[in-house]
């Protein structure tokens, strides 16, 4: 019996997911992110891409966010798949690290390091992408993005709270609507005062996300559909200039919904009345759980989901990678002085013998 757990060479290929797949994929999803993304949600999401897997296929060649579903590629050890990892194009040079997971048979074993690898340099270096992505704290994969380059940027907290019919403002919060397509000039705006500057250098979202066209927003439409989501858009006015955003994504079949707030900071005062207007809206639903995000920039976001019933569930590190050829002109911003050591050199080790 071969007991070697190396990866041996040209045994092992990293390649796209095919529909076949998808039913190892949830497996192997459920099992490495159970405890961070609710099971209902995983399995609802991979089960509606299964459905109308042939209908988006084609729609991946015109639509980005499509585009984005079937950016799955698996690890095959000997034709069976151990692991996989999940990536979005954000931008024109930027991607995002959604998820990477393997199986538990074929854990420590190099498998993750192996994508990770590949990931980095032929596709980030090799075509010029930054990479973004979030590590719980305490995964011993934080360790391993820093060896490959990444940085710490800012401290990312989750909330959770358990929501049912009872939910309700106190009263109806003056200014506040639903969100306008001519909204979009001031939604900008908005991001730009209350989003921190070192976020946005490490996330650049481009201007037209806030006015997208015609097109994709029928596609987004459809897609939403497809998925079985909803989602509610709304602004907060004061003195006829918009000081606040609130979206509300709604998966009402799972019970489960986020929460995403935009405040500008002189009127950081008003988000405890701006997250009762969301939980009034997502009474309508029943019982449910609803989560939110923050950065850890404002002590006063945090007192204030804590006073509304929120209870912190994990911290994540946002992480930056900037493509080999520029990690020289990009200043660090890190998230405390123990993070300040200074970046070493491409790694030796990411040389590959593995087959694609």
């Amino acid at each position: 019996m071969d007991n070697d757990k190396t990866i041996r060479p040209c045994s092992c290929t990293v390649e796209r997911v095919c529909y076949h797949d998808l039913s190892d994929l949830e497996k192997i999803f459920t099992a490495a992110f159970g405890d961070e993304i609710h099971v209902k949600r995983i399995r609802q999401r991979i089960h509606r891409v299964r459905q109308f897997y042939y209908l988006l296929l084609p729609l991946s060649r015109v639509s980005p966010w499509v585009k984005n579903l079937f950016n799955i590629y698996v690890c095959r050890m000997d034709g069976q798949v151990a692991g996989f990892i999940q990536v979005s194009y954000l931008n024109r040079r930027q991607l995002h690290l959604d998820y990477i997971a393997v199986r538990k048979q074929y854990r420590g074993r190099g498998f993750g390091t192996l994508m990770l690898r590949k990931l980095v340099e032929n596709v980030a270096d090799a075509q010029q992408y930054d990479i973004i992505l979030e590590v719980k704290e305490g995964n011993p994969a934080h360790c391993l993005y820093k060896r490959l380059g990444f940085t710490d940027q800012a401290k990312v907290l989750h909330f959770e709270k358990n929501i049912d019919k009872t939910s309700s403002a106190r009263t109806q919060l003056p200014g506040f609507r639903v969100r306008r397509d001519t909204d979009w000039r001031e939604i900008y705006q908005l991001y730009l005062a209350s989003i921190p500057a070192r976020i946005r250098r490490c996330i650049q979202r481009e201007i037209k996300e806030f006015n997208p066209s015609l097109f994709t927003r029928t596609l987004s439409w459809i897609k939403n559909k497809l998925m079985g989501n909803e989602i509610g858009q709304y602004v907060l006015e004061r003195d006829e200039t918009i000081v606040g955003s609130l979206e509300i994504f709604s998966y009402p079949k799972a019970g489960i919904h986020s929460v995403s707030v935009l405040l500008h900071p002189a009127y950081e005062h008003l988000r405890t009345e701006l997250m009762e207007q969301a939980l009034a809206q997502l009474s309508s639903f029943g019982e449910g759980v609803v989560t939110t995000t923050i950065y850890n920039d404002d002590i006063r976001k945090q007192h204030t989901l804590a006073m509304l019933g929120f209870i912190k569930t994990e911290t994540y590190y946002l992480m930056f990678r900037p493509p080999f050829s520029e990690q020289a002109k990009v200043v660090v911003y890190p998230v405390s002085k123990a993070h300040t050591r200074k970046r070493k050199s491409h790694p030796e080790t990411l040389s590959l013998t593995e087959g694609e």
